[in-house]
């Protein structure tokens, strides 16, 4: 029977490299997912690294009274914070909060769309023009499947605040896309903003 996460994390801090090897191959699609969308290419993968090391690191904080998915999510979550306040250092602008600053407003979006058709590449794009925290709930929600509750543990909130956020979410993403829309290419009618979001991860 394959070894769980929990196990294969405290081998590989224990210094077993093939068991390290293991989670880097069950987890590197959905971790590098999570940062395709948010960072400039050539930052993913360095990203990707700093994360699993991160676990790492925090192996105490891990108590299994979670998912390792989720440990690892909250994770990235603060590796992703923390390289977009370096840069606005570097850069010379204010700390950027959040919960109200989107990814295209922070500058420097991912410049590789993989949608095929052209309102699937709109909707990455209207996704990078809302929050980073509703982004992030959003794609964890729709790409990683993951639960509300989990949702709640990664981004440290009330997971009945879950349900409010992904709603308000939603409509933000819709209005975005909208207005990418207006001038630029007529949407389909029946697109389906629900249905899109489910699919748009496959390609990312």
């Amino acid at each position: 029977m394959p070894a769980g996460d929990s196990e294969l994390l405290q081998k590989w801090r224990d210094g077993d490299k093939p068991s390290g090897n293991e989670l880097f191959r069950r987890h590197f699609r959905s971790i590098r997912r999570f940062f395709r969308n948010k960072v400039p290419p050539d930052d993913v993968e360095d990203l990707i690294q700093r994360t699993f090391a991160g676990c790492v690191e925090g192996r105490d904080r891990f108590r299994g009274d979670a998912s390792f998915r989720t440990f690892l999510f909250a994770v990235a979550r603060r590796q992703l914070f923390k390289f977009l306040r370096d840069r606005a250092s570097r850069e010379r602008r204010v700390d950027p909060d959040f919960g109200v600053s989107s990814i295209h407003a922070l500058g420097k979006t991912p410049s590789s769309l993989l949608a095929k058709r052209q309102d699937h590449e709109l909707l990455l794009q209207a996704l990078q023009r809302v929050s980073v925290e509703h982004q992030t709930m959003l794609e964890l929600f729709y790409w990683e499947q993951l639960p509300g509750s989990e949702i709640a543990q990664v981004l440290s909130i009330a997971e009945a605040t879950v349900r409010t956020r992904l709603f308000r979410g939603r409509a933000a993403v819709e209005k975005a896309f909208r207005e990418l829309a207006t001038g630029h290419v007529k949407p389909d009618p029946d697109f389906d903003i629900e249905e899109a979001l489910r699919k748009l991860g496959d390609g990312v």
